[in-house]
């Protein structure tokens, strides 16, 4: 695994774009509900390590995420659902 550090010059800072954009791409796939490999989860905790804007940015992510966990949560589907789905699919099918 190669070694990037965000401390070096300014062709380093250049060169970490890319990393911290990867950061950004793994976060975005927790939050749709993808599972990170193994790798990504090992260069995440890495980077995060390493990259004072991205470890942040990852502090106010989280921050946010709590956030709405807490105030605005997730709705259940009614009981009911999967019964109406299956009547209006058995009405169109008739």
């Amino acid at each position: 695994m190669e070694t990037t550090s965000t401390k070096t010059n300014q062709s380093g800072a250049t060169t970490s774009a890319p990393d911290c954009e990867r950061v950004n791409t793994i976060l975005d796939q927790i939050i749709v509900g993808q599972e990170p490999t193994a790798e990504d989860e090992d260069y995440f905790v890495s980077h995060a390590e390493d990259c004072s804007p991205c470890f942040d940015s990852i502090d106010k992510q989280r921050i946010f995420v709590d956030f709405l966990s807490q105030h605005v949560g997730r709705k259940g589907a009614p009981s009911s659902l999967p019964n109406a789905i299956l009547a209006r699919v058995q009405a169109e099918m008739a």
